[in-house]
């Protein structure tokens, strides 16, 4: 991924208050753990975690990114003249299924 859009999105994105409370607690529950865990499981346990860590930022970054996208696509949307109408369109349709009737007046 361009280091570009990494740095977007750090600039940009912000934890909310309960992203905040969430870890708080998840921190508490993993210093209960510890204290119950032998060394094997602590290991497995905290690799287990900086994988869903890992997961959730590339996931954080993926939206980010599908967002930017999306906005270019508004963006080159809104750009076009002339712009989009869906009346213009369901209007070519009507015309386009009024000259492929089959009822047609014979002269």
């Amino acid at each position: 991924m361009p280091e570009y859009l990494k740095a977007l999105h750090e600039r940009f994105t912000t934890a909310s208050p309960e992203a905040t409370r969430t870890k708080r607690e998840r921190d508490k529950i993993l210093a209960r753990l510890r204290g119950q865990l032998g060394k094997s499981q602590r290991v497995l346990l905290l690799h287990l975690l900086d994988l869903e860590d890992d997961l959730r930022d590339q996931t954080s970054l993926d939206s980010f990114v599908s967002g930017i996208r999306l906005s270019r696509g508004i963006e080159q949307e809104l750009s076009e003249l002339p712009p989009y109408s869906f009346d213009d369109e369901n209007e070519e349709q009507a015309r386009q299924k009024g000259d492929d009737s089959p009822c047609r007046k014979n002269s």
